[in-house]
């Protein structure tokens, strides 16, 4: 039931209040019946509001304040006719006269019609209505002056009449009033109970299906969206909420929301290019007693792509050739990483190589297919490839193609990277030789390995590192012509430390991604935002997404506070060994183990190999999956 608070003007209402209730009133919950002073009434309604509280009933004064003061509907406290006519029945007998001059003073919101009062007591009432309280003792005088005999009115008015020697009568609120009151009350909490039903049901239906969905009003204003159309369109609801709908739908015609807001027609499946994803939406017009109220939207994403040949597309797709990310998408509120971002889209437009610097996870794979899709290459492939993840002759031939190749097998990487992109992560792995083809691939000459001589290239090379390839470059383990070749132009990401407004955004768009995947939506509390932010995040994105995956799947209350964040991130962030800041480790006792084998043998791979039985490709597996690096050495 409707939560009511009734705030009266004098002490002894409350107990006319309670004694009405009685046993209870239907659709009504009182939360508060208490006498509260016309200077306190405001902020005693603001706190009511906060609390929840779904109706004010309150009289005269109060409930002018209350009005102006919040948006929870409020219903007065009226004086009941029979309550009036007493009063100046009792004024009339007591002055003596035949037509006595009176005067009625208060607030319009307490009074019914007094119209006929005149020929119905033989009286001649006057009325003076006030907006403010401070306008009483002036409405006093005016009577006085006007040759009122006696005054109605609340305390403020007898108070001022009393003053003046003018003859007064109180508005006691009676039995009568208070019942006719509640009465009111009851049938508007029956109307906020039944919005509540019907926003609840609503609010589950939008919420809870697969679809995204879009309300807008007449206007082509945006008034609600629900989380899967928050989600497909990448933005928070504030961020769509009040914008038109063509803005939200860049490709929308304006004449085609037109033609259903005006002629109420209904568009069915119309194709739309949505952040850079194909999407179906329908509109069809929302009428309200035969007139068109606005616009509803349901939009689900296409999974045909179109852009390009088909055949050549699907090809590239299946094999994961496909930049998914853009500009729009990347997270940029502070000046360092805006400025890197604005650098960025400079250099996407030529295709000159780009060395992309920062620690593990800050996002370089991001930005180099933010690169690709903001230039002239956005049509051809995007061929990534991780350098650290393969062996060295392995990482050649699938760059290079391999020397026993058979006719009609797959083209290499550096082929099917033609007319595109080539993005080469952790790229002071690869060896000496694939070095030296490499630089020959930026210069444009392909060095196939066979016989086969060289031919032209035209594939533009993103590589990136979060080690000091000058450094390499001093200890002879990065060519130096490779080196300049790739520095041409060089963007360096910050870690999410040091750029602490993007991770509450970071940690939605993770969040959104897992909450999809599995279909488990949860709402983190303020708390919890603010962790994020606070946070140092040494994993950077990549602790982040691992954590927001783990959150969705064990999350088991619909709110993720702050606590059940750090206990997550406690369970799965790494720790150093202690004496070295060298190796990293997992809670499993075999790393600590192959840890220790390390320092014992100052990091030769081969000792230890041997004293563990294994060969030296096994070892580096082991190390790789433990997260220790490769050039360990103390």
């Amino acid at each position: 039931m409707a939560r009511v608070a009734f705030l009266v003007p004098y002490q002894d209402m409350c107990d006319l209040v309670w004694s009405e209730i009685g046993e209870g009133i239907g659709h009504i919950t009182p939360v508060c019946v208490e006498y509260v002073p016309t200077p306190q009434i405001r902020g005693k309604v603001r706190e009511l509001e906060k609390q929840g509280c779904d109706l004010i009933v309150a009289r005269g004064v109060h409930a002018s304040i209350a009005r102006r003061s919040v948006k929870i509907p409020v219903t007065e406290i009226r004086m009941a006719t029979q309550e009036l006519g007493s009063s100046i029945l009792e004024l009339k007998a007591e002055l003596g006269c035949e037509r006595p001059v009176l005067g009625l003073i208060g607030f319009a919101n307490m009074f019914g019609a007094t119209s006929r009062f005149n020929d119905l007591f033989q009286i001649d009432l006057r009325s003076y209505m006030v907006l403010d309280s401070e306008e009483m003792t002036g409405a006093v005088a005016q009577a006085a002056a006007d040759g009122c005999q006696a005054v109605i009115g609340g305390s403020l008015v007898c108070r001022d009449a009393d003053r003046r020697g003018l003859p007064c009568r109180f508005l006691y609120t009676s039995e009568e009033g208070m019942r006719r009151t509640l009465e009111i009350a009851s049938h508007v909490c029956y109307a906020i109970d039944l919005e509540k039903s019907a926003s609840a049901e609503m609010e589950t239906m939008l919420t809870y299906t697969f679809s995204g969905i879009i309300q807008a009003d007449r206007s082509g204003i945006v008034r609600r969206v629900n989380r899967a159309g928050s989600n497909l369109l990448e933005k928070r609801p504030n961020e769509l909420i009040g914008r038109h709908a063509t803005e939200v739908l860049s490709d929308l015609p304006a004449k085609t929301l037109e033609s259903v807001l005006t002629e109420g027609m209904e568009i069915q499946s119309t194709v739309l290019n949505v952040r850079q994803k194909m999407v179906l939406v329908n509109i069809v017009p929302i009428q309200v007693d035969g007139e068109i109220s606005g616009a509803l939207f349901t939009i689900q994403e296409s999974r045909r792509i179109i852009e390009m040949d088909s055949k050549l597309r699907w090809e590239m797709h299946q094999r994961g050739y496909i930049a998914k990310r853009t500009f729009d998408k990347m997270v940029a509120n502070g000046r360092e990483m805006k400025q890197c971002l604005e650098l960025a889209r400079r250099v996407a437009q030529y295709s000159a190589p780009i060395l992309l610097l920062g620690e593990p996870g800050v996002g370089k794979g991001f930005l180099a297919q933010c690169v690709h899709n903001d230039s002239v290459r956005r049509g051809g492939a995007f061929v990534p490839l991780d350098c650290s993840a393969w062996q060295a002759d392995t990482l050649d031939n699938m760059l290079f193609g391999n020397y026993t190749i058979q006719k009609g097998s797959p083209a290499c990487m550096a082929e099917q990277a033609q007319g595109g992109t080539l993005y080469l992560s952790h790229v002071e792995a690869l060896p000496m030789e694939t070095q030296y083809k490499l630089k020959s691939l930026i210069q444009g000459k392909f060095l196939h390995n066979g016989p086969n001589r060289p031919a032209d290239a035209d594939v533009r090379v993103i590589a990136s590192t979060d080690v000091n390839l000058a450094a390499r470059v001093e200890k002879g383990e990065f060519r130096r012509d490779l080196y300049y070749a790739l520095n041409v132009l060089s963007l360096e990401l910050p870690p999410l430390r040091r750029r602490r407004e993007d991770a509450v955004d970071w940690f939605d768009q993770y969040l959104n991604k897992w909450q999809e995947k599995f279909k488990r939506y949860f709402h983190p509390t303020q708390g919890a935002y603010k962790f994020v932010e606070i946070y140092d995040w040494p994993g950077n994105l990549d602790q982040m997404d691992s954590l927001c995956e783990r959150v969705v799947l064990l999350a088991e209350k619909r709110s993720i506070d702050e606590a059940f964040l750090k206990k997550q991130l406690e369970q799965v962030t790494p720790n150093l060994l202690p004496g070295t800041e060298k190796v990293v480790l997992y809670k499993d006792q075999r790393a600590v183990e192959l840890a220790e084998l390390l320092r014992r043998h100052n990091g030769n791979r081969e000792k230890v190999a041997a004293e563990l039985g294994v060969s030296k490709t096994t070892l580096w597996r082991r190390m790789k999956k433990y997260g220790i690096e490769k050039d360990f050495s103390y």
